[in-house]
């Protein structure tokens, strides 16, 4: 569902947008319409529900085991299930679902989509303890630095949730615009937004990324391999489709189970980016051209491994790009959020109101104007409900 063209040479938005406005809310309402039928089963409050309690070893006195599962059981707070995951047909899942008006009642902290459910239990199953001393420990290091990790000076407690699954911070690497074809305000660049954020928490979290930043180091196909299969987190920002930039026969055949959570901030364009593009897909066939599609793009992560997927649908500006590029690592390394309610959090108030969501946000209160959208109401729909996550909900960065 191509909203616009993606095109520009200012960091604006491009020519044309005020048509694709009125379609956008066509498609909104003709889906409200369609689905109307399943509103009653989404719109059901969440229940709360007990978490299964921890199996303690028996040791020996049957009475005394007895006693310390009734206490253990006792002692189990229930939880509100209000993480939501859309099982969806291939075809609902080219529509912007996170602007269904049932989810508008700020009862879902979070909203991820899912190919199927046995997509789902095949990567909650990846998730599950193994009772291995190494794997065990290494949770309890991951938990306490989560706990002691700050923002910085003047900034918010950060406070992981305890039911999420947590991502080491140390093992991200990135790829960002490599041929370095975005065109636009410096500001606004891939290379210098992204150089910003590795400076602003590299006593906290960024100190050991690695990767590929412009084209003074670009990457080979191999190196693209090794930076995936080496990886608990990945972070791509660049122009066009992310899978244009990689050999998709050569990632289909690897297994990228370690890589917890990927983060695709694509689908910018530029005139040099449309002309690589082309003639790029001149020696490529129809079905290969349809995986750099953004559902394709997910199915395909999905199987080689990835928990879980931010990515865009459909194509975008650099200035959009730029703004969700700091409202994401705010709040994924600040904040401490899980990425399900971080990206929930730019569905539901938008690039502009999120930058200043929390006080933990004021070293980016002021920004140029340039930065900040000024769009109100249904005019930034097509913005905020363009980036999606797939998989998992509740993996959180320490």
């Amino acid at each position: 569902m191509a909203l616009s063209t993606g095109l520009e040479s200012e960091g604006v938005h491009p020519m044309g947008e005020d048509r694709a406005l009125p379609r956008f809310e066509a498609v909104l309402k003709s889906m409200e319409q369609y689905l109307q039928p399943l509103f009653p089963l989404l719109s059901c409050p969440p229940e709360p529900r007990a978490p299964i309690p921890m199996v303690v070893a028996d040791s020996g006195k049957t009475k005394g085991k007895d006693k310390e599962r009734k206490a253990s059981l006792s002692q189990v707070q229930p939880e509100v299930a209000d993480d939501v995951i859309l099982i969806a047909d291939r075809d609902l899942l080219e529509l912007p679902l996170e602007g269904l008006s049932v989810f508008d009642d700020g009862l879902v902290s979070s909203l991820s989509r899912e190919f199927s459910l046995q997509m789902l239990c095949n990567r909650l199953r990846r998730e599950e303890p193994e009772g291995s001393m190494k794997k065990e420990s290494r949770g309890k290091d991951h938990k306490k630095r989560g706990t002691t990790r700050k923002a910085g000076k003047g900034s918010i407690p950060r406070i992981v949730p305890s039911h999420c699954v947590l991502v080491d911070s140390d093992s991200f690497k990135f790829v960002v615009d490599p041929y370095e074809e975005a065109q636009g305000p410096e500001m606004l660049t891939p290379v210098s937004v992204t150089r910003e954020i590795l400076e602003r928490f590299r006593d906290t979290f960024t100190a050991k990324w690695t990767g590929h930043l412009g084209n003074k180091q670009f990457p080979s196909q191999a190196e693209w391999e090794q930076l995936l299969g080496s990886c608990t987190g990945f972070f791509f920002y660049g122009m066009e489709n992310f899978l244009s930039h990689i050999l998709v026969e050569r990632l289909a055949a690897m297994n990228l189970e370690e890589c917890q959570m990927m983060v695709l901030l694509d689908l910018a364009q530029s005139y040099e980016s449309v002309r690589r593009h082309a003639e790029s897909s001149e020696s490529r066939s129809e079905l290969q051209l349809s995986l750099e599609e953004p559902v394709e793009t997910a199915i395909l992560l999905s199987l080689v491994g990835v928990g879980s997927i931010v990515a865009s649908q459909w194509p975008t500006v650099l200035q959009d790009n730029a703004m969700r590029a700091r409202v994401l690592w705010e709040n994924l390394l600040a904040v401490g959020r899980p990425i399900g309610r971080t990206t929930r959090l730019l569905q539901e108030v938008g690039a502009s109101e999120a930058a200043h969501h929390d006080e933990s946000l004021h070293a980016w209160k002021d920004r140029p104007a340039a930065l900040r959208p000024q769009l109100q109401g249904s005019e930034r729909l097509p913005i905020t409900l363009n980036t999606v996550l797939y998989g998992l909900p509740h993996q959180a960065i320490v």
